[in-house]
């Protein structure tokens, strides 16, 4: 086992130094390379700006003035640097006076430059047998080009730079394998021993303490890493443990006001059943409807309560508007009942991505809110407002609103407006729950001058 552990420390290093160093190599090449090329071209238009003056009139000592500038930079620098006229004829030659009158035209970088651009890349130079960086950049006197300034560079300049780090980059990796081998070695004496406690602390877990945790301070990687392991399994089932006690708690919130619209429905349709017949069907009509809806809701709060990822729940293209409206037409009558007026205003249709039942619990817990604070004689109003990525349901009242120190804990479990409050403090916690689980979110705003926007945000389908 020692030596298998060995090997097996010695193979991961050897793939993460690779993985690694191989792409640093070509971060330093292209870092190497930029560093250089940002030079020349900087260094390429001060030259340029010096040359401007005589090409725009010639004289022997203007190109004497340049050719003592250029040979000296290149003196400096390595680098070979011509000056051009606007028909590619060298003027001035940092290397050689005798390419002085020869045409440099035929070089694509000077062509270009002469053209009025920039140009910088890497090309074999037959003349020079050697692969050269090269920088062109045009002599300029306003709107016109008088000339053109190439600075060549050797790339085995660069090549040297980054081959001289690949060296101390692979003493390092040298080192790093020889480091690993005695790591692995030392790991190798403790490994049993840790992995003992590891089965105990497993076994106790087993016996119902969901509280224990491995210790993970101490031996090798490996089984620090597997101990990092159980911890996250066992903070997670911790977690979920306590998440289906919470769940009774949500469940009960978010089935009484359907449960209640029901039973009103149903208490309706037995007065009207000898009186009015008719009414009576159409009530019970509804309740049906109404217990469709618990139906689903209850579908949806078992999917989420199963789902640890938010990402893996379903989700489904729906009409915005059309569940708006249902869910209109459900509240209409309580509302009337508290002198309320509830107002609809959502488009034809407005088609959105969300877990199934989700908006028709957002949109019954946002008007349960507002009926419980708005004042007699007021007004609260449905809204869909349809966007390109993303569609806001709202509710609007008349209400006193929430303080504005406050908004930020609204959505948080068990707070309330009110203290004197029969909430449970869940309803707004749910809600964004929901609206995050069907990729949107939700808010609440304050309104001038006073009264709250109650928004949920889902993506547009």
């Amino acid at each position: 086992m020692k030596w298998r552990l060995v090997a097996a420390l010695l193979s991961l290093t050897i793939v993460v130094l690779a993985v690694q160093d191989i792409p640093l190599v070509q971060y330093l090449r292209t870092v190497e390379t930029d560093r250089i090329t940002t030079a020349l071209e900087r260094d390429s238009f001060v030259i340029a700006g010096r040359a401007e003056e005589t090409l725009e009139s010639p004289t022997p000592a203007g190109i004497d003035f340049v050719q003592t500038a250029i040979t000296k930079y290149s003196g400096e620098s390595g680098a070979r640097v011509v000056v051009v006229d606007i028909n590619g004829v060298a003027i001035a030659d940092s290397d050689s006076q005798d390419a002085i009158g020869t045409s440099f035209f035929s070089r694509p970088e000077v062509a270009e430059a002469l053209n009025g651009s920039v140009s910088i890349g890497r090309r074999f130079s037959t003349t020079a047998n050697q692969e050269l960086l090269f920088v062109a950049v045009p002599i300029l006197n306003g709107p016109n080009t008088l000339g053109a300034v190439r600075i060549t560079f050797p790339a085995s300049v660069v090549d040297e730079a980054v081959n001289q780090r690949i060296r101390g980059i692979s003493s390092v990796a040298g080192i790093a394998l020889i480091v690993s081998v005695l790591v692995a070695l030392v790991l190798a004496l403790g490994i049993t021993r840790r992995l003992s406690d590891l089965k105990n602390v497993t076994d106790e877990f087993t016996e119902g303490n969901y509280k224990v945790r491995a210790e993970i301070d101490s031996g090798a990687p490996e089984i620090r890493s597997l101990a990092n392991s159980f911890n996250g399994m066992a903070q997670k089932l911790d977690k979920l443990i306590t998440q289906q006690k919470a769940f009774a708690g949500d469940a009960s919130h978010q089935l009484r006001t359907p449960l209640t619209a029901l039973q009103l429905r149903l208490e309706r349709a037995a007065e009207l059943l000898e009186t009015d017949p008719a009414g009576a069907a159409e009530r019970i009509e509804a309740a049906i409807a109404e217990a469709d809806r618990l139906q689903r809701l209850v579908e949806g709060l078992l999917a989420l309560s199963r789902s640890e990822n938010a990402d893996s729940i379903a989700r489904i293209k729906c009409d915005a508007a059309q569940i708006a409206r249902e869910r209109f037409q459900s509240w209409e009558a309580l509302a009337d009942e508290q002198d309320v007026e509830l107002v609809l205003n959502v488009p034809e249709a407005a088609m959105i991505l969300a877990i199934p039942g989700t908006l028709e619990q957002i949109i019954d817990n946002y008007v349960d809110n507002a009926l419980a604070v708005v004042p007699a004689n007021s007004k609260i109003c449905i809204e869909v407002t349809a966007g390109v990525e993303l569609t806001k349901i709202s509710v609007l009242d008349e209400g006193p609103g929430i303080p504005e120190s406050d908004l930020a804990k609204a959505f948080n479990r068990f707070w309330r407006a009110r203290s004197d409050s029969d909430g449970s403090g869940l309803g707004l916690a749910i809600v964004d729950q929901l609206a995050t689980s069907s990729g949107g979110r939700a808010e609440v705003v304050n309104r001038t001058p006073h009264g709250l926007s109650a928004d949920a945000y889902f993506p547009t389908a």
